[in-house]
C-alpha cells in the first residue's frame, strides 16, 4: 500500500497508528515486495509461513503472491477487521489464516511447525518474541524480522563487545544471523525516530543446543549475564574467572554442560 492508501484506509475506519503497539506501517511497495521475497527465499510453494503483526498487509500481499500457506497473527482488533476485508478471498480459499491476539500468547499455541516466521516487530516485543521462537518445539524455523537497529546489532554481536549479551548467545547457538539491510524511518508511516534493520536468521545445520535442551541452556546463560560486572565463578558452579561477555557461544555450551554435570 502506498502512503496515500495507508492514510485513507486508517481514516476511513477511524484508526490511527498506536504508539503503545509500536505501529509503523511500511509504505514503500517495492521494498515491501523485496523484503517479503527475502523472507521466504528458498521456501517451497505451499509451505507454512507465520507473519507476526501484518498491520495493513504490506508484506502479507507479497507473501500471498508467492503461494505460501500464511498464518498471520495480529493484535489490533481494527486492523484484524481490515485484513479480513482486504484478503477475504485468500481467507475463504484457505491460503490465509488470521489469528487475532498477542503474538507472545499465540506463538506457543501454533500447533504447527512453520518453515518461516517473519514480520515487522515493534521494539517492545522484539526480545520477548525472539525468546518465544527459541522455545518452539522441533527444529527452528527460518526467521526474518524488521526490527530496531539496536536489537539487530545485539543479535550479530561478538563476544567482547558491549552489545554482546544473553540474547546474542542464545540466538547464535541455533541460527546463523545476518543484517540484510538498513531501513530509514522515511519508508514507514509514521516514521520512527530510529533506524530499523532487516535481519535474517537461518537455522544452523548442526545447532549447538538441541531443542529439548534450550530452556536449561537459556537459564544458565541468563544467570551468567545477570550481573555483567561479576566473574562467572561468582554466579555459576564453575572456576572460570572470566565475565559473561568474554565467552563465545560454543564456550557457553561447554560451560552449561559442565554446570549440568554438577547437578
Amino acid at each position: 500500500m502506498t502512503l496515500t492508501e495507508i492514510r485513507a484506509a486508517l481514516d476511513s475506519r477511524g484508526l490511527r497508528p498506536l504508539k503503545q503497539l509500536g505501529q509503523n506501517f511500511l509504505h514503500d511497495q517495492n521494498l515491501a515486495k523485496w523484503l517479503a521475497l527475502q523472507a521466504i527465499e528458498g521456501t517451497a510453494a505451499g509451505a507454512t509461513v507465520v507473519e507476526i503483526g501484518p498491520g495493513l498487509g504490506a508484506l502479507t500481499e507479497f507473501l500471498l503472491e508467492a503461494r505460501v500457506k500464511l498464518v498471520a497473527l495480529e493484535k489490533d482488533r481494527g486492523l484484524s477487521i481490515f485484513l479480513r476485508e482486504r484478503f477475504a478471498a485468500e481467507i475463504t480459499g484457505g491460503q490465509l489464516e488470521l489469528r487475532e491476539g498477542d503474538a507472545l500468547d499465540l506463538l506457543p499455541q501454533l500447533g504447527l511447525a512453520p518453515a518461516v516466521i517473519c514480520g515487522n516487530l515493534p521494539y517492545y516485543i522484539s526480545t520477548p518474541l525472539l525468546m518465544e521462537c527459541l522455545r518452539l518445539p522441533g527444529n527452528p524455523a527460518r526467521l526474518f524480522f524488521l526490527m530496531q537497529r539496536e536489537v539487530g546489532l545485539r543479535l550479530v554481536s561478538h563476544c567482547g563487545n558491549k552489545t554482546y549479551g544473553a540474547l546474542s548467545v542464545l540466538i547464535q547457538t541455533g541460527w546463523d544471523v545476518k543484517l540484510v539491510r538498513t531501513l530509514p524511518g522515511s519508508v514507514f508511516y509514521p516514521p520512527p525516530e530510529v533506524e530499523s534493520v532487516a535481519v535474517q536468521l537461518i537455522p544452523r545445520l548442526q545447532p549447538l543446543v538441541a531443542p529439548e535442551e534450550r530452556e536449561s541452556f537459556a537459564a544458565v546463560v541468563q544467570r551468567g549475564f545477570s550481573q555483567r560486572r561479576k566473574k562467572l565463578s561468582n554466579l555459576l558452579p564453575t572456576t572460570d574467572g572470566r565475565r559473561a561477555e568474554h565467552l563465545t557461544p560454543a564456550e557457553w555450551v561447554d560451560l552449561w554442560r559442565s554446570c549440568e554435570s554438577q547437578r
